[in-house]
């Protein structure tokens, strides 16, 4: 049975932000949040466990988002993420990945 507003059984949405409910992270990331995890999880898709540690990559990731949208360039990014101990390759590997994930899904960086 459809409710007044048109869903299924009248089922409204409860809880949460109301941004999105759990669930649709399978799909995607709400448009316009940038989601460190997920940068996370795209380093780890394209390069596999030898990039580190997931928590790890999602806390470069977060640092190379906050870079981005104070103006920093490539170089001054991966300078700071190498400064925290991520070694290079990871390093340029978040940055690509959080660049990436700036254009999908429109977070500003």
């Amino acid at each position: 049975m459809v409710g007044e507003d048109g869903r299924r059984d009248g089922a409204r949405h409860w809880g949460g932000s109301g941004r999105y409910v759990e669930g649709e992270r399978v799909f995607a990331p709400p448009a316009g949040v940038f989601d460190a995890d997920w940068v996370a999880g795209i380093v780890l898709d394209r390069h596999g466990a030898a990039a580190g540690e997931r928590v790890e990559l999602a806390r470069a990731a977060q640092r190379a988002w906050e870079a981005r949208r104070g103006g920093a360039g490539d170089d001054a990014v991966l300078a700071e993420l190498v400064a925290t101990g991520l070694r290079p390759w990871p390093a340029a590997a978040v940055l690509r990945a959080a660049d990436d994930y700036a254009a999908a899904y429109g977070t500003g960086a």
